[in-house]
C-alpha cells in the first residue's frame, strides 16, 4: 500500500478515497455476516443488489453474476449468512459488501412479523370483501393522504389534472417513512373522516424497501382504514409491494397513478363521451358549412349568368306605350276573326242538321218496310206448321204414357212389399242394419221384424 503523509498535508478527495480503499480492502477481506435481505433488485447486467440489515443497522451488498452459480435467488425478508469482502468504490466513495457465498438461514424478522399481523387481521374479518365499501362513481372532492413533497402526490395530481381537471382535491400532508409515520398517516385518515372532507380518500406513497413501507402495515393505520366511513384506496409502492393497508382498504391500486385513474374513471369517461360528441358535432357543422359554401357558390354563379341574360335582353324589351298599341291591335284582330268564325260555324251547323233529318226520315221508312216483310213471312210459316204440330204432339204423349206404365210395373216387381205379401219378413237390429245371418246377433240384442201389415219387436234369448 502506498504510504501517504496524511497528517502533514491536505489530501485531495482522490487521495483520501485511495487510502480508504486500500485500507478497507486490505483488512476486511474475509467477513462472514448474518442479516436480513431488503430492497432486492437484480440489474440488467445480471448482478444482484440489496441491503443486508438487522434491527439496528444496514449495509449495502452485491452479488456479482460470476458468484451466483451456487446460490438460489433470494427474496426480501430472507435471513441469510454471507461470506465476502468489503469493497470501496473510489469514484463515488461508496462502500459495498461484495458477497462470494450466501446461504439462507430462515425468514427475516420483519416478514415474519408482517405475516403474523396479516393473519391476525384476516381472522378479525378486516379483509372480507363483503365488508368493503364501493368506490363511488360520482365524486366532487378527492382526498390524498401522503407526503406533500413526494413523487406519489405529483403522480396523482398529474393524472387528475389530465383526466378530471375540475375535480376538487384536498391534500392531507403526512409523514410516510420513519418514526412517527404511522401515527401521522392514521391521524390524517381520521381527520378526513371526522370532517367528511371528501367523497374518496387515497392513502399511499411511492416505492421503497420493506422497512420504508412498514408504516402502512402498522396497527394504528389498519384500524383507521377499517373505521373510516369514507371509501379508501390504498396505493403504496409499486406493483410488487403489498403492505397490509392494501388488504384492509376498500380498493387496492398497484401505484398512486393507478389510484388516481380509478378515482377519476367515471369523470374521465363522461368527459371522453362529451369530447367525442363535441368532436362529432364540430365535424357535422364543418361538413354542413362546406356544403352551404358550395351551394352558395353555385347560386352566385347562377345569379351571375341570369344577370348577364337580363342585361342582354334589356335592349329588346318594348316600352309600355308600344305594348298598349300591340295589345289593342291584337284584340281588334281577334274580334274580327271571331265574327268570321261564328258565321262559318252557324252555316256548318245548319248543313249538318238538314243532313241528319234526311237520314232519319229515310231510316224510318226502311225499318217500317222491313218489319212488314218479317210479319208476313212469319204468318205464312205459322199457317204451314200448325196441322203437323198437333199430330206430332199427340204421338209423343202416347209414347210417354207407354214408357211410364212399363217403369211402374218394373218398380212393383222389385218392391219389398210384394215380397212381404208372399209370406216373407225382414229383421233389423236396433241401429237399423239388416240381419242376414244368425252370427250377426247375440243374446240380449233387441230386433225388429217387419211384416206385410206391421212390425214386431223381440229380444234374443238364445242363439
Amino acid at each position: 500500500m502506498e504510504s501517504y503523509d496524511i497528517l502533514g498535508r491536505t489530501l485531495t478527495v482522490s487521495e483520501a478515497n485511495t487510502i480508504i480503499h486500500d485500507t478497507v480492502e486490505g483488512i476486511f477481506y474475509e467477513l462472514v455476516i448474518e442479516g436480513e435481505i431488503s430492497g432486492f433488485r437484480p440489474s440488467s447486467s445480471g448482478h444482484w443488489y440489496f441491503t443486508l440489515k438487522d434491527s439496528r443497522s444496514a449495509i449495502d451488498a452485491a452479488v456479482f453474476r460470476s458468484a451466483q452459480y451456487s446460490m438460489d435467488i433470494p427474496r426480501n425478508g430472507d435471513l441469510v449468512v454471507c461470506r465476502g469482502s468489503l469493497s470501496y468504490y473510489t469514484k463515488s466513495g461508496k462502500l459495498t459488501y461484495a458477497i462470494r457465498d450466501m446461504k439462507k438461514k430462515g425468514e427475516g424478522d420483519i416478514l415474519e412479523m408482517l405475516e403474523k399481523r396479516k393473519e391476525y387481521y384476516r381472522g378479525l374479518g378486516y379483509f372480507d370483501e363483503d365488508k368493503k365499501k364501493p368506490i363511488p362513481e360520482e365524486i366532487r372532492t378527492l382526498g390524498i393522504v401522503t407526503s406533500p413533497t413526494g413523487a406519489a402526490v405529483r403522480d396523482i395530481l398529474n393524472v387528475t389534472k389530465r383526466r378530471a381537471p375540475a375535480l376538487d382535491i384536498i391534500i392531507f400532508p403526512a409523514k410516510v417513512q420513519g418514526d412517527g409515520a404511522a401515527e401521522s398517516i392514521a391521524m390524517r385518515i381520521r381527520q378526513a373522516d371526522n370532517f367528511q372532507a371528501c367523497d374518496l380518500l387515497i392513502v399511499g406513497r411511492g416505492g421503497g424497501s420493506v422497512e420504508d413501507l412498514l408504516p402502512f402495515s402498522d396497527p394504528e393505520v389498519i384500524e383507521a382504514i377499517h373505521s373510516s366511513s369514507i371509501p379508501i384506496i390504498s396505493a403504496v409502492g409499486h406493483e410488487i409491494d403489498w403492505p397490509i393497508s392494501d388488504y384492509a382498504a376498500d380498493r387496492r391500486a398497484p401505484t398512486p397513478s393507478a389510484a388516481a385513474e380509478i378515482a377519476t374513471e367515471t369523470i374521465f369517461r363522461r368527459r371522453e363521451r362529451l369530447s367525442n360528441a363535441l368532436h362529432e358535432s364540430e365535424s357535422i357543422i364543418r361538413e354542413r358549412m362546406a356544403d352551404a359554401r358550395i351551394r352558395l357558390s353555385e347560386a352566385m354563379h347562377s345569379l351571375s349568368i341570369l344577370e348577364r341574360k337580363v342585361a342582354a335582353l334589356s335592349g329588346r324589351i318594348p316600352s309600355s306605350e308600344d305594348l298598349r298599341r300591340m295589345l289593342v291591335l291584337r284584340v281588334q284582330n281577334a274580334d274580327t276573326r271571331l265574327g268570321y268564325a261564328q258565321e262559318d260555324i252557324q252555316s256548318e251547323m245548319e248543313k249538318r242538321i238538314r243532313r241528319s233529318l234526311d237520314l232519319i226520315l229515310s231510316s224510318r221508312e226502311k225499318q217500317a218496310q222491313s218489319m212488314k216483310d218479317r210479319v208476313n213471312n212469319a204468318e205464312r210459316h205459322l199457317s204451314l206448321l200448325l196441322p203437323s204440330s198437333d199430330e206430332r204432339m199427340k204421338a209423343r204423349i202416347a209414347l210417354s204414357r207407354s214408357k211410364l206404365d212399363a217403369l211402374r210395373r218394373e218398380a212393383e216387381a222389385l218392391s219389398p212389399l210384394l215380397i212381404l205379401r208372399r209370406g216373407y219378413s225382414v229383421t233389423e237390429k236396433e241401429d237399423g242394419s239388416i240381419v242376414r245371418k244368425s252370427g250377426d246377433l247375440k243374446p240380449g240384442d233387441m230386433i225388429k221384424t217387419r211384416l206385410m201389415d206391421g212390425t214386431v219387436l223381440s229380444r234374443v234369448e238364445e242363439q
